[in-house]
């Protein structure tokens, strides 16, 4: 049995690379793409490529992997099986499963990012992400530092809440007198405004508008 698919939503309006990225770019967009088919349709690893990491492996909670629980041993060699089996029995799988998968372009992204080159992933065997591995490792050192500085400026924003907070409560034991109250509030008021401004440089990033 299949994952259950959201809610359909706005389909992109066009394929080409700049209307894939502002869909992307739009607010929660996972499952607006994946209810959308942008996942699993032909171009889907186009797609998949504007996603980050941490979009890519929250996309697995719809893989047909998750939802089936498979014997492993589909997805892998076994030791001594003769070539011409294994390729029978993997293209078995790759019917079976990830014909049908709605994030089989998101696997496959997935595992090119992470390098995993074993079992099939996505409807790639390995021979295939390899090969595609030679042949895109340009793009995804891009997207692999993309991703890290996702992550950092994701930190950012924490850290920046985190002060927000650490203030408020210093504030809140501080003594009575009114420079420090003055003080504490300035330091607050501060602290405040420089996480405003990440979070609003991340919407402008990410193509939301200021009320998303």
């Amino acid at each position: 049995m299949m994952a259950a698919r959201p809610p359909a939503s706005r389909p992109v309006r066009g394929t080409d690379e700049t209307s894939i990225a502002q869909f992307v770019a739009a607010t929660d967009p996972l499952d607006s793409l994946v209810a959308a088919g942008f996942l699993d349709r032909q171009d889907g690893h186009y797609v998949a490529q504007e996603l980050r990491t941490r979009q890519l492996r929250q996309a697995m909670k719809y893989s047909v992997c998750l939802a089936t629980d498979p014997d492993p041993n589909h997805f892998y060699q076994q030791d001594e099986e003769p070539d011409a089996d294994w390729h029978r029995r993997g293209a078995q799988t790759v019917r079976d499963y990830c014909s049908v998968c709605p994030v089989r372009a998101a696997c496959a992204e997935l595992a090119l990012r992470e390098g995993d080159t074993d079992g099939i992933r996505g409807g790639l065997t390995p021979e295939k992400r390899m090969r595609r591995l030679a042949m895109e490792r340009d793009r995804l050192d891009r997207a692999l530092a993309e991703d890290q500085r996702a992550a950092q400026e994701q930190q950012a924003r924490i850290d920046a809440a985190r002060e927000v907070q650490r203030l408020a409560s210093q504030y809140l034991g501080s003594s009575g007198k009114p420079h420090n109250r003055q003080q504490n509030l300035e330091n607050i008021r501060q602290a405040a405004q420089r996480r405003q401004e990440l979070v609003a440089s991340h919407r402008r990033t990410a193509g939301w508008t200021v009320a998303a």
